[in-house]
């Protein structure tokens, strides 16, 4: 939904108490205070004071007469609090002066990205913000002019001079140390989601599809092969299958309206009353039917909510409870659902045709016929792409034997959906995932709520978060975890806490399962996975070693090496001290001084034994600013804090230019990046002015920017062992203070480091993000996961209404083009709210040991795939026993 807008111009200004200039803001309605005593200090003090307003009135007569220039364009409407609201300024007159004139690539982007506008219509258009409370947001001048060209093929063992004088082909043996920084807290990947866990578990757990490292197109993997079909919900009084919805105990009904209210407060404390209205569906007779489809439309445009409608299914009784949508009218729809493959005719009609053999409209069609066409008055609502089967390789197995099958995809849809499970981050992509029927051992069919052009990459992921079935049946006869289910049945049927009791079985779905499955250190600490390799130890603080699957089920993809050794080293340098001792073989995720400098030459230690490599994945740095902070809310502080660092030279100077700054959050090299949206740039004094029309200015003069009694003064968090992050929150700390902003270091270890994350227990937090080629945005910036409760990836609390309809609208575009411009228009919203500081897409550098053969530097994360390393026979270290 676009903005509303009002249109002010200015001929003239008049303003009390707000001092507005071209250099600077000031706050003078309550001049500072000199102390009390009187003397000489108060005097100079005041003098100094006067002398200010003095510079700030001559700069007011400069401010007016160019705002008498400018039209203001004022938003509206796009978020809940005064501060976030944005002001727009553009000038009357034409850019055509050549100082201001864009450079010719710059014009090509900004002509593409108003093509596409043009094209798709609906999409809301953002611009560019520009000005913000009549001050210029300063602009790197130019991108990176970095190009990467993805899905091509890639070399084997680049920069590697001994690979190419003795070539080899793979053989079995030897092993890798491979270094990381830092060290999970679990390797169960559902409870666990850190970078570390996902770059080990892939050579654990697998998915029913695997991208394709080169051509990123998805090919059979866990399952054989696949087939994708619509969604179709045919109208309510279609022959033989009439639908009707009851409301509030009334008569049966082919469609209704509702209105659903805003929670309402309660006068004494405790959460708002939040509204619920039953819905029943039934046949004309009024009997329930049960997973009777119920679509609720917005009348008229609801910010916020679904653009293709909410989308729900009754439960066995035929009841359901609508409850916390976004407030307003809606039309209520019913009617069976149907699906295959949908395909338009004339007049709105369209043909349906069943694909799998388990579809049971195949089924239910005349002998002869293989496809059902309906009119466009016999249906309602079509959804691309919603349902999935997938049938399984019966050749799979699990690590210790135990066959893979439909039932263990079941058990990991109840986990997913346990909301006792420790596990908000993977169930926000899973909770569209509305059905996962196990068909028959191999046979497995999903559906999805509505249609996301991520669905199928979901679906098919599943197999990554699957824990075995089995396995834990077997493991609650034993455990102490949660004593009081010890000796209980695993079952996937849904029980009361009094029926496990009484049935003396335990339900997955149920709370005292999922904090088993949380704590149980079984599982956790040495899963099962269906991958070529299986964990063998784990010394906390020190290493993981996975160890070869020889009895791997699919023996073409096996892995060459017979151990994968993962050693935890948060400390760059003695990392790279450890390379050189031989106590590591691949220093992963070097500094770029050490990469740059350290290695220059390169060193006789490493010149005949080690190979650099640097390469660039999906990911990109940031600082997140704590929105529940009350410093934060205000746009204009988040902007002025973007001013403060200087992202350019940290680059140059401490990067070694081995990266590029980013403005947004999509991969840079990605279909959903903006390139016409430059970073913000360093510049102090404008971070000032901001700050002051926001009010912050150093009242008593202690150095140190105040509002109403509070300091601007806060912590920011980081993570141990990477001199990078240490020397630009050095370098932030440095310019804030320079500008009277007071910024705290806080170090800690990882895990305590993630717990305060998730709890939302921080004021600025940084990390990067890894991330896939086209990545979607609401796990990081919808509403949903703003909450105080929500433990998600949404740490900062970013709330934005136009940002929950953008996301919303992503999610569900299947067309790449729109779905691009749909991305560009959150990027440019992004970019003007700032809830992260947006720093640099990084280079991964790395050294490994020249004797590895088969080595790939992909552009999917983390870059490598270790299963297709090698050492030839008469170069292995490390001889099988």
């Amino acid at each position: 939904m676009r903005r509303s807008a009002r249109r002010i111009s200015f001929s003239g200004l008049a303003m009390v108490g707000l001092l507005v200039g071209t250099q600077g803001c000031f706050i003078t309605s309550s001049p500072p205070v000199a102390n009390q005593g009187g003397g000489d200090a108060a005097a100079e003090k005041l003098t100094a004071a006067a002398l200010k307003m003095e510079q700030a009135a001559d700069r007011l007569a400069a401010a007016a007469e160019r705002l008498s220039k400018l039209e203001v364009r004022v938003a509206s409407g796009t978020g809940s609090a005064p501060a976030e609201v944005s002001t727009e300024v553009k000038p009357l007159v034409s850019e055509a002066d050549p100082g201001k004139a864009a450079t010719s690539a710059e014009a090509k982007l900004i002509r593409e990205v108003d093509e596409l506008y043009a094209k798709y219509p609906d999409v809301p258009r953002v611009e560019i913000l520009k000005e913000l409370d009549g001050i210029e947001i300063p602009r790197v001048k130019a991108g990176s002019g970095k190009t990467l060209e993805l899905g091509a093929g890639i070399p084997v063992d680049v920069g590697n001079p001994h690979a190419a004088s003795k070539p080899s082909q793979p053989v079995k043996g030897d092993q890798v140390i491979v270094r990381f920084n830092s060290e999970p807290k679990s390797l169960n990947p559902v409870i666990e989601q850190s970078a570390v866990q996902t770059y080990m578990g892939q050579y654990i757990q697998e998915a029913l599809a695997r991208q394709d490292n080169e051509t990123f197109e998805f090919v059979p993997h866990l399952a054989t092969k696949w087939i994708i079909e619509d969604s179709v919900k045919l109208s309510p009084d279609y022959p033989g299958k009439k639908y009707r919805l009851i409301l509030s105990d009334g008569s049966p009904l082919p469609s209704a309206e509702i209105e659903y209210l805003a929670p309402v407060k309660k006068e004494s404390k405790g959460e708002p009353e939040v509204m619920k209205i039953v819905v029943k569906t039934v046949n004309e007779e009024g009997q329930a039917i049960a997973k009777g489809w119920v679509g609720l439309f917005p009348i008229g445009k609801i910010l916020g909510a679904p653009t293709t409608g909410y989308h729900n299914w009754s439960n066995e009784q035929g009841e359901l409870v609508i409850s916390g949508i976004i407030p307003g009218k809606y039309r209520v729809l019913t009617g069976s659902e149907i699906y295959g493959k949908v395909k338009p005719l004339a007049d709105g009609a369209i043909e349906v045709t069943p694909l799998s053999e388990e579809n049971p409209l195949k089924q239910a069609l005349p002998p002869g016929q293989t496809s059902l066409v309906l009119k466009a008055d016999e249906y309602q609502d079509i959804q691309r792409e919603t349902w999935m089967t997938f049938y399984l390789d019966p050749r799979a197995k699990w690590s210790d034997g135990t066959p893979f099958t439909s039932t263990d995809l079941k058990f990991a849809f109840a986990v997913l959906n346990n909301n006792t499970v420790d596990c908000d981050a993977v169930r926000t992509y899973y909770s569209d995932l509305t059905d996962l029927d196990a068909l028959s051992p191999l046979v497995v069919r999903m559906r999805y709520r509505q249609q996301y052009f991520k669905a199928f990459e979901f679906g098919a992921g599943i197999g990554l978060y699957t824990p075995p079935f089995e396995f834990f049946k077997n493991r609650l006869k034993t455990q102490t975890t949660e004593p009081a289910i010890t000796g209980y049945e695993l079952t996937l049927d849904r029980l009361t806490e009094a029926e496990e009791d009484a049935q003396k079985k335990v339900s997955a779905h149920g709370k005292r399962f999922g904090k088993f499955f949380n704590l149980d250190t079984a599982y956790n600490q040495t899963p099962l996975g269906t991958g070529p390799y299986m964990v063998e130890s784990w010394k906390k603080t020190d290493r993981v070693i996975l160890s070869r699957n020889d009895s791997y089920w699919l023996p073409e993809r096996s892995g060459y090496l017979d151990k994968l050794i993962f050693r935890f080293l948060p400390d760059n340098t003695t990392a790279l001290q450890s390379l050189r001792a031989g106590e590591i073989d691949f220093n992963y995720r070097m500094d770029p001084e050490q990469f740059t400098k350290d290695l220059a030459g390169p060193p006789d230690w490493f010149k005949d034994k080690f190979i650099k490599a640097d390469w660039y994945t999906p990911n990109y740095g940031y600082y997140c600013w704590n929105l529940n902070r009350p410093y934060f809310k205000d746009q204009r502080v988040r902007m002025a804090l973007a001013m403060l660092f200087e992202k350019e030279a940290f680059l140059k100077n401490k990067m070694y230019n081995l990266g590029t700054m980013v403005s947004g959050s999509q991969y840079y090299f990605g279909p959903g990046y903006d390139h016409s949206v430059k970073s913000v740039d360093y510049s102090p004094e404008t971070a000032r002015d901001l700050l002051a029309t926001a009010g912050w200015i150093d009242t008593n003069r202690d150095g140190i920017l105040d509002r109403d009694g509070v300091k601007l003064s806060f912590e920011a968090l980081i993570p141990p062992g990477n001199p990078v992050i240490d020397d630009r929150t050095a370098l932030l700390q440095k310019t804030l203070k320079q500008v009277g902003v007071d910024m705290q270091i806080s170090r800690m270890e990882w895990a305590a480091f993630v717990e305060r994350l998730k709890a939302k227990d921080f004021d600025v937090v940084t990390l990067s993000w890894a991330m896939p080629v086209e990545s979607d945005p609401f796990q990081l910036w919808h509403s949903s996961g703003a909450t105080p409760e929500s433990r998600g990836s949404n740490a900062g609390s970013f709330a934005n209404n136009l940002a929950d309809e953008l996301i919303e609208k992503i999610r569900v575009t299947l067309e790449p083009d729109k779905r691009a411009l749909l991305n560009y228009s959150l990027h440019r919203l992004l970019d003007a709210q700032q809830p992260y500081l947006f720093l640099y897409c990084s280079k991964d550098l790395g050294a490994y040991h020249k004797r590895f053969r088969g080595v790939k530097w992909y552009r999917l994360r983390p870059g490598f795939d270790l299963a297709e390393w090698y050492v030839p026979k008469d170069e292995q270290v490390h001889k099988s026993e």
